[in-house]
């Protein structure tokens, strides 16, 4: 019916919903360019996660994965996974693995996806 609904609670009461989830990423089928960062995509708070990576370029793509640990700009490299044409690959962070943000780069321009599963 198009309208908002507001909730207004103790945050304790959230907790009583159940542990957050969700689902999303920084790119979906995006037009990337070369070697220039992602949005920053929220990493924290979450017990399990992991990323899935493709593209439509017709040659191999490495994605950096990039985090932000202090939430503060302070950005280091997770991993660079190299993918192939037709490929998605996927990876389950380690347990317990805590980052404020997360950020891709792409070493080619290209269609590209990465998107991340919180649970």
């Amino acid at each position: 019916d198009g309208k908002a609904a507001l909730w207004a609670g103790a945050i304790d009461d959230l907790w009583k919903l159940g542990k957050p989830v969700g689902r999303g990423g920084p790119w979906a089928g995006t037009s990337v360019e070369k070697n220039k960062p992602s949005d920053p995509y929220l990493m924290m708070g979450y017990d399990k996660k992991s990323i899935s990576l493709s593209h439509q370029a017709r040659e191999a793509v490495c994605f950096t994965v990039q985090v932000d640990i202090t939430g503060m700009g302070d950005w280091v490299v997770y991993k660079t996974f190299e993918v192939k044409p037709g490929q998605d690959v996927k990876e389950s962070f380690p347990v317990g693995y805590q980052a404020y943000w997360l950020r891709t780069v792409s070493d080619v321009a290209c269609d590209a996806t990465v998107q991340l599963v919180y649970e």
